[in-house]
């Protein structure tokens, strides 16, 4: 299974990027990044760790509910030229792109003051790009360095890093996820602590870095950019543990991603957009149990804090789970049941008060409040439990169904572009788009806009893609329609018009499915 395997060492870059065009090019990018990280701290890279960047196909919002999803790795992603220093604790971190501030910082064991310390700024106190950098290395330190030293007696040592991105920050393709899986594997490298690391553990690692920041992710993110291969998109389970899958997409199909440059920032709006819909989740998938009687087997009785939560897709299992369900019978019957638990009256309409969902609970008030208000930093009156439910496991369906499709195809045969099928997954996307909007209220202005627009031009299907408010639209699209479909866009979206030509060409372009995260030794390093 592709989680239980090492992070692979690259010895060419046709190994990682799927065209030939894309060789060519991100071949000067990597000469480049090395030439500039000789000229800023006067010696060669030992290694380059690269992290794609990811678009999510399908399953908006339902990694977290523990639902599957389909992601796939794309070829913009960021690199990291790294070179070990031993001797020392500190950091050097700089970017090519000058806007991005240089930076060092040490990294400091204080046992009375509860372990390492690595000057992390949270961004809702101004904390800049570098903290992605110091959660993972704070992540890393506390799990192999606990006490100090390593399981070999040895001390963490300091690194020169230098960074090159092409996933357009905010633009809802995974820059965080992919910076802070690379920043964890830079980890691994640096202290040579690769051995019997997983790919599955670095996405762990990864995941419980962003969770420092504040945001409570789903791991989605992570995991495509860690686990994905190349020409494939993969069904992700998170249920009951961690499975990837690949999957064929039709042959004639193309994917486009066309940036908004609506950004969104998902760690300062959390509070009141993403967080808020974690949230909403899981008191919803209370409520249920509690309707179901769940709450007084073993799993919930009694249970309260990190013990108390359940997740939909864990919920659903205790309910109905043994009865010979298919995944499409189990969703349908549970959304009966968000309609009768969640949905009657002026609460699925206008929402529940804090008093209302505690009343249904069947929770002390203070164990509820410790549960679920405390669990994450959020900001709400009403708390629309019934329409984040209804999207959770309408969503869920999309994705069953688009998975049947794809594994309809045979792997070795090709598709017409007048295939049925095309259509079929194209009218899913757009569906998806149409929930996010209406009912999990995600989306925005300027991305429910643009996909119309794609539409217009001639897209089979067009959806908000990534963690929402902002960002990215993807379209679908038969192959031989990609450049006149791209230059329409590109003429036609007003927001383009301020961009420079280069600005635009990588705000719209179409990608092929990447391989997940890497190493790439220079000719002469050793992980030691």
């Amino acid at each position: 299974m592709a989680e239980s395997l090492p992070v692979p060492i690259f010895n060419d870059l046709s190994e990682i990027y799927p065209s030939r065009e894309a060789v060519l090019r991100e071949g000067q990018r990597w000469n480049d990044l090395s030439k500039s990280f000789k000229t800023a701290y006067g010696d060669e890279p030992a290694f380059i760790i690269r992290a794609p960047g990811r678009v999510n196909i399908l399953g908006e919002h339902i990694d977290y509910s523990l639902f599957p999803v389909l992601p796939a790795a794309i070829e913009q992603d960021i690199l990291m030229a790294l070179r070990p220093r031993s001797g020392t604790k500190r950091v050097r971190l700089a970017n090519v792109l000058l806007k991005f501030k240089a930076t060092s910082f040490e990294m400091t064991h204080q046992p009375s003051e509860r372990g390492w310390h690595v000057d992390f700024v949270s961004p809702k106190d101004g904390g800049g790009w570098d903290n992605y950098l110091k959660v993972a290395l704070q992540e890393g330190l506390e799990e192999f360095f606990k006490s100090g030293v390593d399981r070999n007696g040895k001390e963490p040592i300091g690194m020169d890093l230098l960074v090159s991105g092409t996933v357009p920050p905010g633009s809802g393709l995974s820059s965080s996820a992919a910076f802070v899986v690379a920043s964890s594997i830079v980890f691994l490298v640096a202290n040579g602590l690769t051995e019997g690391v997983s790919k599955g553990d670095v996405v762990g690692m990864a995941m419980a870095s962003e969770h420092r920041m504040g945001l409570r992710t789903g791991g989605m993110d992570q995991a495509a950019s860690a686990l994905c291969v190349s020409n494939a998109i993969i069904h992700l389970s998170f249920y009951p543990s961690l499975k990837p899958v690949p999957l064929p997409l039709p042959s004639s199909l193309a994917v486009c991603i066309i940036n908004s440059v609506a950004t969104h920032a998902l760690t300062t709006g959390a509070p009141e957009q993403y967080n808020l819909r974690v949230v909403e989740c899981i008191i919803a998938t209370r409520l249920l149990c509690h309707a179901w009687g769940l709450d007084q087997t073993p799993r919930l009785k009694g249970k309260v804090g990190d013990e108390g939560r359940i997740w939909l897709r864990e919920a659903l299992d205790l309910w109905e789970g043994g009865k010979g369900l298919s995944e499409v019978e189990l969703y349908e019957k549970a959304l009966g049941e968000v309609d009768r638990v969640l949905g009657n009256g002026y609460k699925g309409t206008q929402g529940w008060t804090r008093e209302d969902m505690l009343a249904a609970s069947g929770m002390e008030e203070a164990a509820f409040r410790e549960t679920f208000l405390e669990f994450l930093e959020i900001r709400a009156t009403y708390f629309h439990l019934h329409r984040r439910l209804k999207h959770a496991l309408e969503e869920s369906l999309r994705v069953s169904k688009f998975s049947a499709l794809c594994r309809s195809i045979e792997p070795s045969s090709s598709t017409s572009e007048s295939d049925p099928i095309l259509k079929q997954l194209g009218d899913l996307i757009t569906q998806s788009h149409a929930s996010c909007k209406d009912v999990y209220e995600c989306t925005c202005d300027e991305t429910d806009q643009l996909q119309q627009l794609c539409l217009a031009q001639g897209a089979l299907g067009a959806r908000q893609t990534g963690g929402g408010w902002g960002g990215a639209v993807i379209a679908l699209l038969p192959v031989s329609q990609v450049e006149g479909f791209l230059k329409r866009i590109k003429g036609s979206y007003e927001a383009y018009k301020s961009l420079t030509e280069e600005g635009v060409e990588q705000a719209a372009f179409a990608t092929l499915p990447g391989s997940g995260a890497g190493i790439y030794q220079i000719q002469g390093s050793t992980i030691s």
